[in-house]
């Protein structure tokens, strides 16, 4: 009862006064009028969407007009109001269109095919007419007729090689991959500029192919086009693309190297390559790319580049297999040592010089050498801000593993000041905040990490709030905070890679402190130590003890998580799947339940 009076007001309103309708009016019955359509109220939208479409003529109102008579099945005024658009706009394609899927919904078939024919039948020799009667066909989702428009289209134009890039659109929405793929490539074909746009619609389509059946069919066409068209480089460009969408680096590489010799490239292509083969952690290709412009010469223009590309990479993996050989590392400083003396612009290999100086203080232990490093670079003037405070930033880190707390905090301070609001100063102020945690200064840590919960930067402002948690969570009933204490001096002993005695210190912690919260964290802590180490026995021991002693806590889950994976790394499957199958049932709200489910699911084919 009440929605039929207010549909009463609403009609009174409406009639009352059309020269009523301001600004404000048309806003607020087009607001009422989708409202009611979004309710599934189909009579009063549309009355209200009819008065609408009279006042503006708007072609959107219209067309929400004609969908609530169907809806209300009230086809025939449908039909009457469709042929008065009709002798209004005889030659808008899109109103005859209407009619014809007006008639699909009647029921009325063979009338839907006559009139959708009879509008091909009437079709002009204009390109932007044949693109508005195909788009008015692809909005009623007809594919087919969409299709055969531009086909007919291209009869009318006299030029066979129109609408390769629309046709081939249609053909993603049906999922017709081959026809798709035939057509893009047949766009690029003829105008190579288009190649950005064509992989932008690939990767929309490459991420909705679940059963993978695309990859065949792209790769295999390509390969076709490739062979018969030798001297064409942009095929070589897209399945250059579609290994790299792939991640298949080694495979997009051939192709790369290609193209760059064809064209007589200067190395930008396989810069690009390497660095996102680095970031997947396929650091041979990422070698390979930078051996290739190295092998140009200094009169290469991104050969500097590749020369500290290569060295980093190598620095990479040394870090990624957690090296330890003190000659591994002596071998790779003095590589840098010999590239440096070569290059002597600081504003053009900083990045080669900090991690010269972190190699010899972290890995070699030689912290007074790499500070004389980079104190030197710093004093050569004319820095840009950015650089000198990454080189500073290393220099407070290198004197904080030297043990020397308070000339670090002083220069973490100074890259806060002078970097306000950026990432650089809130990754100086969050570093300033853990000295204080290491020298167990927790409660002015805490407040500084609280400060940075609201960082732009979202990576510093996860690890600010996870440290202040953690010495919230373990210092309301400890007010002495002598166990969080030991906890973070245990962690300032691993960042000065004395592991053993960070060992020490969490057993002392353990003995000392039996009972207390931080007895999980204190096992993970063992754990990483002894993962790093390639202690694999001593690292299951003590995710055992987190999972079987402290299942309740926020790292059971993560404890089990790591386990099944050591599991997997050791051949275990029918342990790794209980862990995971444990996650996915007694830990369903946590973050690792859906990867412990795609893992369960791999290892049970």
């Amino acid at each position: 009862m009440k929605k039929f009076i207010l549909h009463i007001l609403i009609l009174f309103s409406i009639f009352g006064s059309q020269s009523a309708f301001s600004q404000n009016n048309l806003q607020t019955e087009s607001q009422l009028a989708f409202n009611f359509f979004r309710d599934k109220e189909y009579k009063p939208a549309s009355s209200l969407f009819f008065n609408l479409h009279k006042i503006t003529r708007s072609r959107t109102y219209f067309n929400y007009y004609i969908d609530c008579l169907i809806q209300l099945e009230d086809y025939q005024e449908a039909e009457r109001s469709i042929k008065k658009e009709i002798k209004k706009n005889p030659d808008d394609q899109s109103f005859k269109i209407d009619l014809g899927y007006l008639y699909q919904k009647a029921g009325r078939n063979d009338e839907n095919l006559q009139q959708y024919n009879e509008v091909l039948d009437d079709l002009a020799p204009i390109k932007s007419e044949i693109t508005n009667t195909a788009n008015a066909f692809i909005r009623k989702r007809e594919y087919d007729f969409a299709i055969r428009t531009y086909q007919k289209g291209r009869i009318l134009m006299q030029e066979e090689n129109l609408f390769h890039l629309e046709m081939a659109n249609i053909f993603l929405s049906q999922r017709n991959f081959e026809k798709m793929v035939t057509e893009y490539l047949l766009a690029l074909s003829i105008d190579s500029s288009q190649l950005n746009s064509i992989q932008n619609h690939l990767q929309s389509a490459l991420l909705q192919d679940i059963d993978s059946s695309l990859d065949p069919i792209l790769k295999n066409q390509l390969l076709q086009k490739i062979q018969t068209e030798t001297s064409n480089i942009t095929y070589k460009e897209l399945l250059q693309w579609y290994f790299m969408q792939k991640k298949q680096f080694k495979a997009a590489f051939r192709q790369a190297k290609a193209i760059d010799l064809m064209g007589n490239e200067d190395g930008y292509r396989l810069i690009y390559l390497a660095t996102a083969a680095r970031t997947n952690d396929d650091f041979e290709t990422a070698l390979r790319c930078y051996q290739q412009i190295i092998a140009k010469g200094p009169s290469s223009r991104n050969y500097l580049t590749a020369q500290m590309g290569y060295l980093e990479t190598q620095y990479l993996i040394f870090q990624k297999q957690s090296a330890d050989s003190i000659l591994v590392w002596t071998e790779l400083s003095k590589k840098y040592e010999q590239f440096l003396d070569q290059k002597k612009d600081v504003s053009l290999t900083s990045s080669a010089i900090i991690q010269y100086a972190h190699i010899n203080s972290f890995y070699l232990n030689q912290s007074s050498e790499a500070i004389a490093i980079l104190k030197k670079a710093l004093n050569t003037g004319g820095l840009p801000q950015q650089k000198e405070s990454e080189l500073k930033l290393e220099l407070a880190d290198i004197m904080l593993f030297a043990d020397e707390k308070w000339d670090a905090i002083l220069l973490y301070a100074q890259i806060e000041k002078s970097n306000k609001n950026n990432p650089i100063g809130f990754e100086a102020k969050y570093k300033k905040a853990k000295v204080s945690y290491y020298m167990g200064e927790l409660k002015w840590a805490k407040a500084q990490l609280d400060a940075l919960k609201g960082s732009t930067s979202k990576l510093i402002a996860n690890d600010a709030l996870a440290l202040s948690q953690l010495i919230s969570n373990n210092t309301s009933l400890d007010t002495t905070y002598t166990a969080m204490k030991i906890y973070a001096e245990a962690e300032f002993l691993i960042y000065q890679k004395k592991d053993s005695l960070a060992i020490s210190k969490l057993d002392e912690l353990l003995k000392n402190h039996p009972g207390h919260s931080l007895t999980d964290e204190v096992y993970y802590l063992k754990f990483e130590i002894y993962r790093k180490g390639n202690n694999t026995e001593q690292a299951l021991l003590c995710l055992s003890k987190i999972i079987e002693e402290h299942p309740y806590e926020s790292l059971a889950a993560k404890a089990l998580f790591k386990q099944a994976e050591l599991y997997e790394e050791e051949k275990k499957k029918e342990k790794a799947m209980v862990n995971f199958k444990k996650i996915v049932t007694e830990y369903s709200n946590s973050i690792f339940s859906v990867e412990a489910l795609k893992k369960l699911n791999q290892l049970r084919r």
